[in-house]
């Protein structure tokens, strides 16, 4: 990771605004507390800008397909709504172990407002979509915005910030 830093200041030493570009870290689902808690110990040392939760799944086990399901996806790893909840669980426990102060970009079966909802009350401050938007087009943003929209005035948020996080302790592994 320092390595990278490092190369990141040179190249931002070469431009003319001298801008570091953010360095992410981007999870597996599959790791476990233990080296969840291991690897938040060096992004905490090395001040990482956020963390990206969750990549795909190579294991089958635990996942909200049937067996008939997964096995058609074949070999590779699994995005999308399988690994929805195992996403909002390590979200969780990722907000809980940096006590809230890294960012988290939750990623995994987010195709609704509902599923966005999930993420940032588990502790994502932010959202990144690709399975519900190749599945659902372009509009899918719009309508998760509004449904965000509607949603933290129903559950009596006044931003989104506020939401961030609310619960974490319940959603952790």
């Amino acid at each position: 990771m320092r390595s990278l830093q490092r190369r990141n200041r040179e190249l931002s030493d070469q431009t003319s605004q001298g801008r570091l570009t953010p360095l992410l870290v981007k999870l597996a689902p599959d790791l476990g507390r233990e080296e969840l808690e291991r690897l938040v110990d060096v992004i905490k040392r090395t001040s990482v800008a956020g963390l990206i939760a969750t990549n795909t799944t190579t294991q089958r086990d635990g996942l909200r397909a049937s067996k008939a399901e997964i096995a058609a996806c074949g070999e590779g790893g699994l995005s999308g709504l399988p690994l929805r909840q195992r996403s909002t669980n390590m979200i969780a426990t990722l907000y809980n172990l940096t006590s809230g102060v890294v960012p988290i970009i939750g990623v995994g079966g987010i195709f609704a407002p509902e599923d966005a909802w999930e993420k940032i009350c588990a502790g994502a401050s932010l959202i990144q979509l690709y399975t519900g938007l190749i599945y659902e087009g372009p509009r899918i943003a719009q309508e998760i915005n509004e449904g965000l929209e509607q949603t933290i005035l129903r559950e009596g948020f006044g931003t989104l910030d506020e939401a961030v996080g609310s619960r974490a302790k319940e959603l952790a592994q």
